[in-house]
């Protein structure tokens, strides 16, 4: 009964951070800022920079001063565990 308990709880930890990792790529995948991203090595322009989640990082550039033309999220590059993914350009 314990080892069924155990399971559970396990596969609803790994179904909350799978939520979390969607939830914060498709902001990113959106030209937007992660939400569950603790940000790091942030640029003066306020966005810039490495976020860095559970197990996956974004390293975000971007148009984050308020006098920017367009702002948000120009190029973005997902890492999981350290392996680069995927790397987009807004147009």
């Amino acid at each position: 009964m314990k080892k069924k308990k155990t399971i559970i709880v396990m596969i609803c930890i790994l179904v909350l951070w799978i939520a979390i990792g969607v939830v914060d790529y498709s902001r990113v995948h959106s030209f937007e800022k992660p939400v569950f991203c603790v940000g790091t090595d942030l640029a003066s322009d306020g966005g810039s920079g490495k976020y860095i989640g559970l197990g996956y990082s974004f390293d975000i550039k971007g148009n984050f001063m308020p006098e920017d033309e367009f702002p948000g999220v120009t190029k973005w590059t997902c890492f999981l565990f350290g392996i680069e993914l995927q790397t987009q350009i807004r147009d």
